[in-house]
């Protein structure tokens, strides 16, 4: 009995050691977890001050970024105290026009109806108060199945969508205007000019030069290809109803132009794809262009972004080249060719000769969203740098940390791109 009183003590001296030995494990444990858990939030709470205080700076950047290539001296500018007032006219440009498959699957709303209005409503306010907005339309309008690639031809709602986000003038001189041959190429004509757009860049009428009348100022529209897809299997005729540039049909055009309007466009559609910077063929037709009276050059076709510049012709005027606006719209699923821009010009003309001079280039970013292929509404274009200046204000819902880095990332894509010579 004695042994077995002993044997219980002992039991539960050990028994409360290892209680006390549990309790000290167990409030060590919850004070190394304590500590632990402050150290997170102390740090969680650092990096969100520190994040804070990048977007503010990155606000602060974005505020103070301006997106200018040229504006004319004080001494271009004519006497404010003229009893003729000058004439402001402004321009609006932005590059190819396409519509891929994966915007087909995105508009489609039912049995061969679509509806593209949402892709555009986010950036229609930056050209409806030019006086021309122009764009180059990279695809057909014919009664084929729609095709976002190869052939390419779209809906009539493409179009009608383009139109009401402002664009009112288009080229159809590109590599793929002869998809459909000339029956395509003038069904396509007569789609976008009965939605109420001016059309160059064929050769289906006499007129080949659009002159448009601004302001009582004419300008001169020209617009060619570099070439047409499969060209060496294309009809003679084929080949002739489309401006395919040749030094010997600018020339001529470029005349007719300096003989009938106060300020010539060209439009070209040449390059590299996917190339940031001009190729020596660029330069050389640019020279050859500017040589034969262009006033103003604007290419695409490699859908990114190439370099701009101010020239200057034999006669000492200011010649603008922007040697690629990039797309307007395309579902081309990479970094450089998701960042757009509108180019802004504007024209002066002189009260008092009636001399029309180039004026102020600038620029607004855009972005073609990519939202994902399960949501309502995949594509979209957005005003980079308003949405980036949102989401740095704190309105965080408005793109998702990724997307706002890849905007950041564009906007010095851009502004490294359009500054190189």
């Amino acid at each position: 009995m004695i042994q077995m009183s002993r044997s219980r003590r002992k039991k539960r001296t050990f028994k409360k050691i290892t209680d006390v030995i549990s309790l000290k494990m167990f409030l060590s444990i919850i004070a190394i977890l304590a500590v632990i858990i402050m150290a997170c939030l102390g740090t969680i709470y650092y990096r969100n001050y520190q994040d804070k205080q990048l977007l503010a700076k990155q606000r602060q950047e974005l505020d103070e970024k301006i997106e200018s290539i040229f504006s004319e001296t004080i001494q271009n500018i004519a006497d404010s105290n003229s009893n003729k007032p000058d004439t402001i006219i402004r321009i609006s440009a932005v590059g190819d026009i396409l519509c891929g498959t994966e915007m087909l699957e995105d508009a489609k709303q039912e049995e061969n109806h679509y509806s593209f209005d949402a892709m555009f409503q986010k950036i229609t306010s930056l050209m409806k108060k030019s006086d021309i907005s122009l764009g180059t339309m990279e695809t057909n309008f014919v009664n084929k199945e729609y095709s976002g690639y190869g052939n390419r031809n779209s809906p009539k709602e493409f179009g009608e969508a383009v139109k009401n986000s402002g664009i009112n003038l288009v080229s159809i001189s590109t590599n793929h205007s002869l998809d459909y041959g000339i029956q395509g190429l003038n069904q396509t004509k007569q789609y976008l000019q009965s939605t109420g757009f001016s059309v160059v860049g064929d050769r289906l009428d006499e007129e080949t030069v659009l002159i448009k009348t601004v302001k009582n100022t004419k300008i001169a529209f020209l617009s060619y290809t570099y070439g047409v897809e499969e060209q060496d299997k294309k009809k003679k005729e084929e080949l002739e109803a489309l401006n395919i540039y040749s030094e010997e049909l600018a020339k001529k055009e470029l005349e007719y132009a300096k003989e009938n309007a106060d300020y010539i466009f060209v439009i070209m559609h040449w390059g590299e794809p996917y190339a940031t910077k001009p190729s020596k063929e660029q330069k050389e037709i640019a020279n050859f262009l500017i040589e034969n009276g262009a006033n103003v050059i604007l290419g695409n076709h490699p859908a990114a972004i190439q370099s701009m510049e101010v020239r200057q012709n034999s006669n000492g005027e200011n010649v603008f080249v922007a040697y690629s606006l990039g797309n307007y719209i395309s579902s081309i699923n990479n970094d450089t060719s998701k960042v757009e821009l509108v180019l802004n010009i504007e024209l002066r003309k002189n009260g008092e000769t009636g001399k029309v001079n180039l004026s102020k280039v600038n620029y607004t970013p855009i972005y073609v969203l990519d939202n994902g292929a399960n949501t309502q509404n995949r594509y979209e274009l957005i005003d980079m740098k308003g949405v980036a200046k949102e989401y740095a204000g704190g309105n965080t819902k408005i793109v998702n940390k990724q997307t706002y880095n890849k905007l950041l990332e564009g906007l010095k894509l851009l502004e490294e791109v359009v500054e190189k010579r």
